[in-house]
């Protein structure tokens, strides 16, 4: 990712990994054509054009634009990418260009003339949870989402502000608010949640942590870490 507009991606290319219509390996950096061709519209029209985040995790990837879009490709047997499902058999559940996620049906009827303007992402395995302009929080993927599912997280917690990150993995997804509160959905901590939101359990973790502040999370896979500051 590059700051005058330009993706570039290599390594191995099974699933379309890679986002360039082809699933084979690439032992040197590619240019996304795909890209470069919204990047050259937008200038034509005297519009900015960035990349703000990318993310990846086992077999697929996702950006965020400056204009609130999100893009993703790869592997999608589990819905991981939100873009729907097509036949339904793991094998062939892939995306080898990027597809731009609609976020609009996944918001009440009245909402969905509205664009959303995505401004965080987290990809893990089989696993995306991501993050718009109005602090709504959305998921997809593990079977259950194949488009994106609106988190209807407390009313307190989806306040201007609260959210802090966004982390996911093999089967879970975690929002960590600034009052160092872990909002997990699946099996993370052995202790039972203080409060529980639309299958997300609340952890405290000053008392997880020995009344240590998370600075960083790291849930990928399996295996979790926490960046902490005592």
């Amino acid at each position: 990712m590059c700051d005058d507009g330009n993706l570039y991606t290599w390594g191995r290319g099974i699933y379309g990994v890679l986002g360039n219509g082809s699933n084979q390996q690439a032992l040197t950096p590619l240019l996304n054509e795909e890209f470069q061709f919204i990047a050259n519209e937008a200038k034509e029209e005297g519009r900015d054009f960035f990349f703000k985040k990318i993310d990846a995790a086992d077999d697929f990837t996702a950006v965020v634009l400056n204009d609130g879009t999100l893009f993703a490709w790869g592997k999608n047997d589990r819905g991981q990418l939100g873009v729907g499902n097509s036949i339904g058999i793991d094998l062939v559940e892939s995306e080898n260009i990027p597809r731009e996620v609609n976020f609009a049906q996944a918001l009440p009827i009245d909402q969905q003339s509205t664009p959303v303007m995505v401004t965080d992402v987290s990809t893990g395995n089989n696993t995306m949870i991501v993050k718009d302009s109005e602090n709504r929080v959305y998921k997809t993927g593990l079977k259950i989402d194949y488009s994106p599912k609106l988190v209807a997280l407390d009313p307190e917690m989806a306040a201007d502000g609260k959210i802090a990150q966004l982390a996911c993995g093999t089967a879970h997804y975690v929002i960590l608010d600034r009052e160092n509160n872990m909002h997990c959905f699946g099996k993370i901590f052995k202790e039972k949640p203080v409060e529980e939101h639309d299958g997300f359990g609340m952890y405290d973790a000053d008392s997880i942590f020995d009344g240590g502040k998370i600075l960083n999370l790291s849930m990928k896979y399996e295996i979790f870490g926490a960046l902490i500051k005592d």
